[in-house]
């Protein structure tokens, strides 16, 4: 079974969830490392965890801070889907400049494309799920054994993200989550801000997602 670990920077509002996926053989996976601090490398040091890989939902600043500094740490790959692949060193495009300041990511990525399946990162396979709205390259990650999926900004508990940031598209809303609602109802959703919650939830009070 597969353990999470949430690191949500609750003092610091436009920080970003941070999952530690974390398996019976003390293999881990971090999604969207958001802060640019040396706490999940802590983490993972003291824990004797072996980091496997990094993914992100998506290339806005908030979700990708931290990588380069867990990744100059730890021999691990980046993996962001190809759409986002540009946004990792555009200030514009990854909305930093828009609080101007600039975040531009160094190490490079594998791309990802919807429906693959990452296979040997954990004692579980974990899909892509292609959500574009929220960013051109928006994904989601769906652990179908532990009934887990990791919306990013794609989707909240009584909402979803916003789409009128850069490569953002509402014509992309719906079909993006269709892709979700078929998930069964118990799957725990771990979003990229704020409670988690299930897709049953959801789709009973989440007016975006009837």
């Amino acid at each position: 079974m597969i353990e999470v670990i949430t690191f949500n920077y609750q003092d610091e509002e436009l920080l970003s969830n941070t999952y530690l996926l974390v398996d019976s053989n003390k293999d881990v996976v971090v999604i969207d490392p958001g802060k640019n601090y040396d706490g999940i490398s802590a983490y993972i040091i003291k824990n004797q965890l072996r980091l496997k890989a990094v993914l992100l939902t998506h290339v806005h600043f908030d979700h990708i801070q931290g990588v380069d500094i867990l990744l100059a740490k730890h021999d691990a790959p980046l993996y962001c889907h190809f759409e986002d692949g540009p946004k990792l060193q555009s200030p514009y495009l990854n909305c930093s400049n828009f609080l101007d300041f600039s975040v531009i990511v160094k190490s490079k990525p594998t791309f990802l494309r919807d429906k693959e399946i990452l296979k040997g990162l954990l004692e579980e396979e974990i899909k892509v799920i292609h959500t574009p709205f929220h960013t051109s390259g928006s994904v989601c990650y769906y652990l179908k054994k532990s009934k887990k999926l990791f919306s990013g900004d794609t989707l909240f508990r009584h909402t979803i993200g916003r789409y009128d940031l850069p490569t953002g598209s509402k014509e992309t809303i719906a079909s993006s989550l269709n892709k979700l609602k078929d998930l069964p109802d118990e799957v725990d959703v771990y979003p990229g801000h704020n409670r988690q919650t299930t897709i049953g939830f959801e789709k009973a009070h989440n007016r975006n997602f009837l």
